[in-house]
């Protein structure tokens, strides 16, 4: 065999390959054996807009491991209005790939036409109307028996959903705590589980009133571990491309948690800027961002003391003002800064 210099040969070849394999990294969630239980799992954004992106590293680490997943968002988008995909009810639909369309803002359609466009599936996003806690529980329960799911991991893009309702900022935890509320009426599902990333992404919350929360989980043993985004793992760089894919389509408005969580990992720090959406604002890029922090779903929603607000509400401004009104009469932590 000649070897041409400069150009690896069938040993070189095979030596090279052999370090990629050894150089690539698994998403090690400490939450496997759990969600291995489920035949038909639910990973659902909960927070809105972009939160279901947060989900496609676990996703992309399941199927790797054979678990069937079904992913979902609480979507900022019209969805009532949508004329086509599979529709449940009034304010649920599930979006198939349609790369004849175009719509202003819409994350989870330019999504699923990424799955179509660059992994040749066919894959659905359930979208949930922005409602009030009524209609979205229904709606829980109607797609729950649709696709009989027996498992639901609620993905978190930041971490205001950790919120007690007393920290001296509260974010923008509305929709969490609205997801919160619906899934939290699934008792029959055995398997409900909480994920978050981005820490420190979102600008309004106090962070260090989130640790001391997650502290109180702990004690409560609602904690269930911690692991990383690296660039080494396929299912990173899986995600990376999808949330690249979507956030070039000339209409979609990026987003600013996942572009975070992007520039960590990728190695970036401090005032970065992915995109031009933020050039305007400070932001603090750090290796927190890319952790995800997973939690037992019943322990969190013990520790809430907004969420009986939103009980009975049809609108989402109706929980909006339910809330906002409640969080007034609550006395809150003093504000503090983390000492490192």
């Amino acid at each position: 065999m000649i070897m041409t210099p400069g150009v690896p040969g069938m040993k070189d070849t095979l030596k090279i390959s052999a370090i990629e394999d050894e150089n690539k990294m698994e998403l090690n969630l400490p939450i496997l054996s759990q969600l291995s239980n489920s035949k038909n799992l639910l990973i659902a954004g909960m927070g809105g807009g972009f939160d279901v992106f947060c989900g496609l590293p676990i996703y992309f680490e399941l199927k790797k491991h054979g678990i069937h997943a079904h992913l979902a968002n609480f979507s900022f988008s019209d969805i009532e209005n949508v004329d086509f995909g599979t529709r449940l009810t009034k304010s649920l639909v599930g979006i198939p790939p349609r790369p004849d369309r175009v719509f202003p803002y819409f994350p989870e359609f330019h999504l699923v036409n990424w799955f179509k466009k660059t992994q040749n599936e066919d894959v659905m996003i359930w979208c949930f109307h922005k409602t009030g806690a009524i209609p979205l529980t229904e709606n829980y329960k109607v797609l729950c028996e649709y696709l009989g799911i027996d498992g639901i991991l609620l993905i978190d893009g930041g971490v205001d959903s950790l919120v007690r309702g007393d920290e001296a900022e509260l974010g923008t935890a509305i929709e969490d705590l609205t997801s919160l509320y619906a899934v939290n009426q699934l008792s029959n599902i055995p398997t409900r589980l909480i994920a978050c990333i981005g820490f420190g992404a979102e600008q309004n919350l106090t962070h260090a009133h989130i640790f001391e929360n997650i502290a109180s989980l702990t004690k409560a043993g609602g904690f269930l571990g911690s692991c990383s985004l690296t660039p080494q793992m396929e299912s990173y760089q899986a995600y990376d491309e999808a949330v690249t894919y979507v956030q070039s389509n000339e209409f979609q408005d990026p987003s600013v948690i996942n572009s975070s969580i992007v520039s960590a990992v990728r190695g970036n720090y401090g005032d970065y800027h992915l995109t031009e959406k933020t050039k305007r604002s400070q932001l603090w890029i750090s290796p927190l961002m890319p952790i995800y922090w997973f939690f037992d779903f019943e322990c969190v929603v013990r520790q809430n003391m907004l969420l009986p607000e939103i009980e009975g509400t049809m609108l989402f401004r109706d929980a909006l003002y339910k809330v906002v009104a409640k969080a007034e009469k609550i006395s809150r932590r003093k504000e503090t800064k983390i000492p490192l």
